[in-house]
């Protein structure tokens, strides 16, 4: 009497799925943490959330952009960027102006203290990088980078600002 050998399961059964180690929820979960965790080690003593470092950043790109145009540049949704706002106005960070032409929108502009806790950002940056894909091969760091830009819906950032006619172009 012989026996059928066992079919083998089909990969990505739900069981599979989620399993910790292939739950994508999960895992990007972690990653989460992770890269919080590493920016505070980073950037802690500037007293400075990831979030806050990328409104800078976009203020700083779309010189006099409002928030609208902050939410296309930034990935993050309005009501997040108009509660961001006002502290970062009142830490003398960002400056808002009327906007040209509409009495009723905001525009967003560096202060120097703004722009030079952003200077001092950016100067860690590259260091914070290598720590947050120091896990992976160095050949993986763009296309992983690339990957997460594609997940989150976010394109390139050049291309974007470059395509927004309303607001001055800094620092490419």
């Amino acid at each position: 009497m012989t026996s059928e050998p066992a079919e083998a399961e089909p990969a990505n059964q739900p069981a599979d799925l989620f399993d910790l180690s292939h739950n994508v929820n999960f895992l990007l979960r972690l990653a989460h943490a992770r890269g919080d965790l590493l920016f505070n080690e980073a950037m802690g003593d500037l007293d400075l959330t990831p979030r806050q470092a990328a409104l800078l950043h976009a203020v700083d790109r779309c010189e006099g952009g409002n928030i609208s145009v902050l939410t296309v540049v930034t990935g993050m949704d309005r009501g997040t960027l108009s509660e961001m706002t006002p502290r970062l106005v009142k830490r003398g960070l960002l400056d808002r102006r009327p906007a040209p032409g509409d009495g009723r929108a905001k525009s967003l502009y560096l202060t120097p203290a703004g722009d030079a806790l952003l200077q001092l950002a950016r100067q860690r940056t590259a260091s914070l990088r290598e720590r947050v894909l120091a896990s992976m091969p160095e050949e993986y760091h763009d296309l992983f980078v690339k990957m997460l830009a594609q997940l989150v819906g976010l394109e390139t950032e050049t291309r974007i600002v470059h395509d927004l006619p309303t607001v001055t172009r800094r620092r490419t």
